[in-house]
């Protein structure tokens, strides 16, 4: 009989267990001597019943042996490798010049404050490299996103033109990510494509709070200047997201902000949403204020209704639920809507599944590092040349080929974190990083102990 590596156990305050199985995705309520037999104690005594020995078996927490749990590895580990090269994504940076001095922005001054901008001949050789990677990738599927600094800058119109058109000629979507300054001067020219793409832009909060945290350079608020378009941009049915980075300083106003979105009536246009995503600090530039993500989801739970989260078509995204999901899920709290499901890859950058072709003329395998050329991939103009070394490590970064992973019982709920971060700690992106994942998540199931000593 083999016991799972990959349980995690957390003893509940009327004495009973919860255990979770990170590779199955079981969670279970037990008595102590089960848990104690399942985190291998050695001056345990007990022994299971023939029922309570089948019930783990059933949900995966043992085995008849190592290999049986290996197999189920290897499934998930194919299943994953096909369902993650189903979609590539293809990112082009007009410029890195934003015309805004977000606190909390990852992407260094130097990079921001950059002339360098997209010509319309890079931006053909950025799609004959992408042609050539899906050629190679042997798939179809893939989808564009135009990014920055801030793309929508008028200076950039006739790339971002050039860029939809030759995306339209693929018949591949993507999403324009915007701060929304200049959506008005972009309404004409993306009018032909909106059936193509999704804009998302930023609003951080009501418009005291969020003129506090994304200013021009003139310390300028930009409330205002971007709801005032979005109502045009709903009529004419552009598919339009607004997402709100949250952290601790923004957090305890975001039930006003979306009774403000219910207000202007947004969502009561079909192709209007929201996403809810915490500010993280994978590059290291971020401002303070952060919180974890568990104190955010927490806080969301407390003070923003369910119904208001369904009503405004509202969805937490993944940065923000991912260690949460399971557990949320369980409890049936509502803020969470996805299953879980095993992952060994921490995001489509450690996949390999992301290039974003950049002013200088480089390849990046993560929009958190584009303009540091140590991360380069290679290049895409005049031609595709890319280091496959490089790139074998960003596709091979998973958590079954890190021994310090592999061995760690929520190795398929972390998913191996930020390559970008286990460089910086460790000298290289196969490096293990736990960051703060094991803290947050002990803290997160000592505040839910409560909600599960009800279930049980």
């Amino acid at each position: 009989m083999y016991i799972s590596d990959y349980i995690l156990t957390c003893r509940l305050s009327n004495g009973r267990h919860l255990i979770f199985n990170s590779l199955s995705g079981a969670m279970d309520l037990v008595e102590e001597h089960i848990s104690q037999f399942l985190q291998k104690q050695p001056y345990t005594t007990c022994t299971l019943s023939a029922q309570e020995e089948q019930f783990l078996m059933d949900r995966g927490y043992l085995y008849e042996d190592r290999a049986g749990e290996q197999t189920l590895i290897s499934r998930y580990k194919e299943y994953l490798d096909h369902h993650h090269s189903a979609e590539i994504s293809f990112v082009f940076c007009p410029s890195m010049t934003c015309n805004l001095k977000c606190v909390y922005c990852f992407e260094p001054q130097e990079i921001r404050s950059s002339n360098e901008r997209m010509t319309e001949d890079q931006v053909r050789a950025a799609f004959l490299a992408m042609d050539q990677m899906m050629d190679k990738h042997h798939s179809t599927k893939h989808h564009f996103i135009i990014f920055g600094g801030e793309p929508l800058l008028p200076l950039n119109d006739s790339v971002v033109g050039l860029i939809l058109s030759l995306a339209q000629e693929r018949g591949i979507t993507g999403t324009i990510i915007s701060n929304g300054v200049f959506l008005s001067h972009y309404q004409n020219l993306l009018e032909p494509y909106k059936d193509m793409i999704k804009i998302q832009l930023t609003i951080d909060g009501p418009e005291a709070i969020h003129d506090k945290r994304r200013i021009t350079h003139a310390n300028q608020g930009t409330f205002r200047k971007i709801t005032e378009q979005i109502d045009a941009f709903l009529e004419h049915q552009f598919d339009i997201t607004i997402r709100v980075n949250l952290d601790g300083e923004n957090i305890e106003h975001l039930n006003e902000l979306l009774d403000f979105f219910g207000d202007r009536h947004w969502n009561t246009h079909s192709n209007f949403s929201v996403t809810l995503s915490p500010v993280e600090n994978y590059a290291g530039n971020s401002a303070p204020g952060l919180l974890p993500n568990y104190q955010l989801t927490e806080s969301i739970k407390t003070h923003v209704p369910n119904d208001k989260l369904k009503r405004l078509n509202t969805t937490l995204n993944s940065d923000l639920t991912r260690l949460a999901l399971p557990f949320e899920k369980v409890l049936d709290t509502g803020i969470v809507t996805d299953n879980y499901f095993p992952n060994v890859y921490f995001c489509e950058a450690a996949g390999g599944k992301t290039f974003t072709f950049s002013p200088d003329d480089q390849v990046y395998p993560c929009t958190s590092i584009i303009g540091d050329r140590k991360w380069s991939l290679g290049t895409y103009y005049p031609k595709l040349e890319l280091d496959e070394q490089k790139l074998a490590l960003w596709q091979g970064r998973h958590v079954l080929n890190q021994p310090a992973c592999t061995a760690c019982n929520i190795a398929f709920l972390c998913s191996g974190n930020c390559p970008v971060q286990a460089e910086r700690t460790t000298g290289s992106i196969m490096g293990s990083y736990c960051g703060n994942v094991k803290r947050d998540l002990k803290d997160h199931l000592e505040l839910l102990n409560s909600s599960f000593v009800s279930l049980s």
